[in-house]
């Protein structure tokens, strides 16, 4: 049980104004009021939590229920409700092809666009500061670090089993 002290209580007497006249306060009035206050408070931040987590869990059962009967349909009956297998998870989940594909206005693909290429440069700048036995440890040549920043540079199936130039295996300590 929780008490209150004197300034919780003058703070529910403010609640409900009192006759001036006397000067008699019905403190357990106003404790049992700021005890239902509590309770509804209390009952709602619970109904709340439930709603979040059982409530969303409920939703997704049954998103996955109407994914499954979907899938299990063959594909004429598919073209019957005028869907294809790729518009299942997008017809089931209620989103349009629109929003799938959110746009980006001038301004922020324009920064965006400088942004990478902010990076890109970097990487660049960053590779070329290397020396050859670095590179060769990341698999790289000094031919391959424009492809790489790229991203469009392809992989071998031997990749990283070159050894780099400069190693000098043939010297030993003596």
């Amino acid at each position: 049980m929780i008490s209150y002290g004197k300034q919780e209580i003058e703070a529910l007497a403010m609640i409900e104004p009192v006759n001036t006249n006397t000067t008699y306060i019905d403190t357990e009035t106003y404790v049992k009021k700021a005890h239902e206050l509590r309770s509804l408070f209390i009952a709602e931040k619970l109904s709340n939590l439930y709603q979040a987590t059982v409530g969303k869990y409920l939703k997704n059962r049954e998103l996955a229920a109407a994914k499954t009967a979907l899938y299990g349909m063959s594909d004429r009956e598919l073209q019957d409700i005028g869907i294809t297998r790729g518009d299942i998870d997008r017809a089931v989940e209620g989103k349009s092809e629109m929003e799938t594909t959110k746009k980006k206005g001038f301004w922020a693909s324009l920064a965006t666009r400088f942004m990478e290429a902010q990076t890109s440069r970097a990487a660049y700048v960053h590779l070329m500061a290397m020396n050859s036995r670095e590179l060769a440890d990341i698999g790289l040549t000094r031919g391959d670090i424009e492809t790489a920043v790229r991203g469009d540079r392809v992989y071998r199936a031997n990749d990283n089993l070159d050894r780099p130039s400069n190693t000098n295996d043939h010297r030993k300590a003596g």
